[in-house]
């Protein structure tokens, strides 16, 4: 009797459409991936315009007071003290606050570090989102190859138990391991279920990464591919305080607390007003006003500046403190899955596959012969399928070690 299969052909169909490497007109490698994130993600398109916030702040911070529009009425006399000849006067002029020395070159600085802040969240944004989006790439690539190989088993069992059927008509064969091959086949089945519903489940994630629709298809280009980390740790923390953005974060904001308690303890130093006027009953005459503003006589706003501005400086100095233990930390966890995740990829790598694959076809034609006992080879195929599957995990698990790797001490706050 001819096994039917159409649910493992489907499924495997499916798999490899959604898996396929040679490169495909629409699908997704992994760098077209990042390259799409970069421009439609929600968090960097956020963080781009926070530039363009931080860069209002500096205008706003550079700029000079505002002049002011006076008028005044002088010479008004009392009612009761109205003598003849009394005139009031009415002036009209503009006023300028000339800033003490200092105060403005140091908003604008602070402004400027503000910017640049801005511009270095971006690229940890960016960082961080595309070690998002590799993730979740790798997740579905690692779904539809497990779906794969758990389909390519599928149908393997499935001529095995159309040889067992064969030979139990023949009485060669005991319906006991009929019923062995078909349980495995039901756990196959399962398998490649919950591999396809893992599939769908990281599509989900990587389309809301890359700010697609959710039902918008998507088609991987680009394999689970294996190469040894030949950078040692030492290194890789020498390259992350050179181009880490948490780095450049730490002391921009280092910075900018120094250049706000500078400008703080200029808060108590006094503005110069200066002001032109224009005398309504001679018209040919004219006059200025001088003034000086008093910050002492509001203390209290003096004193809570330097405190805020203080309490900044210190601040970003734990926040440098804490990041690089930080990334220390992080950077020695990621490493270790790393090399851990390496080491398991090595133990498949040599051959032990491939040997696997081998003898199991040769026990398969053993046993259409009779050579084989049909529970051995169960036993075989069912390790030949655990090693396949747990060695694409492994491959799993170290793209997504390298992809922690590119951002170990880098947090989305």
């Amino acid at each position: 009797m001819p096994v039917k299969r159409p649910f493992v052909l489907a499924v495997l169909a499916a798999a490899i459409i959604v898996t396929a490497l040679p490169a495909q007109e629409g699908g997704l490698t992994i760098e077209k991936a990042v390259e799409i994130a970069q421009t439609r993600n929600p968090d960097i398109l956020a963080a781009r315009t926070a530039i363009e916030a931080a860069r209002g702040r500096r205008l706003q911070l550079a700029s000079r007071p505002e002049p002011r529009l006076l008028g005044s009425v002088e010479g008004a006399p009392l009612p009761a003290l109205n003598k003849e000849g009394d005139q009031a006067e009415v002036n009209l002029g503009v006023e300028q606050v000339f800033e003490y020395p200092g105060k403005r070159s140091l908003r604008t600085e602070i402004g400027r570090h503000g910017e640049a802040l801005a511009a270095a969240e971006l690229e940890r944004v960016e960082l961080i989102v595309a070690a998002r989006v590799k993730r979740a790439y790798w997740k579905a690539a690692f779904a539809g190859s497990a779906a794969v190989a758990l389909g390519k088993s599928a149908v393997r069992l499935d001529a095995l138990l159309a040889d067992l059927q064969v030979k139990y008509r023949m009485s060669a064969a005991s319906y006991a391991d009929i019923l062995r091959a078909r349980a495995e086949k039901a756990r196959l089945r399962n398998q490649i279920l919950e591999q396809t519903k893992e599939r769908q489940i990281a599509g989900l994630e990587l389309n809301e990464l890359l700010g697609r629709a959710s039902d918008e298809p998507v088609e991987l280009l680009t394999g689970m591919s294996f190469t040894p980390l030949a950078a040692d740790l030492a290194v890789l923390y020498e390259h992350a305080l050179a181009t880490r953005p948490s780095f450049k974060i730490a002391a921009l904001r280092k910075d900018r607390a120094a250049a706000a308690v500078k400008l703080a303890g200029l808060s108590r130093r006094p503005d110069f007003l200066a002001g032109f006027l224009l005398p309504s009953v001679r018209p040919n005459a004219w006059g200025v006003s001088f003034g000086l503003t008093m910050p002492f006589l509001r203390p209290g706003r003096v004193k809570g500046e330097a405190m805020e501005a203080g309490a900044e400086a210190e601040l970003a100095r734990l926040a440098a403190e804490a990041l690089d233990r930080r990334v220390r930390s992080v950077l020695e966890r990621a490493y270790a899955a790393a090399k851990a995740a390496e080491e398991q990829v090595l133990v498949f790598e040599k051959s032990l596959l491939a040997e696997l694959e081998g003898e199991l076809e040769i026990q398969l034609e053993y046993f259409r012969y009779g050579k084989v006992e049909a529970y051995s080879l169960l036993d075989l195929h069912r390790t030949y399928v655990l090693a396949e599957v747990e060695y694409l995990r492994a491959l799993l698990l170290y793209n997504l070690a390298l992809a922690d790797l590119e951002i170990a001490g880098e947090e989305m706050e």
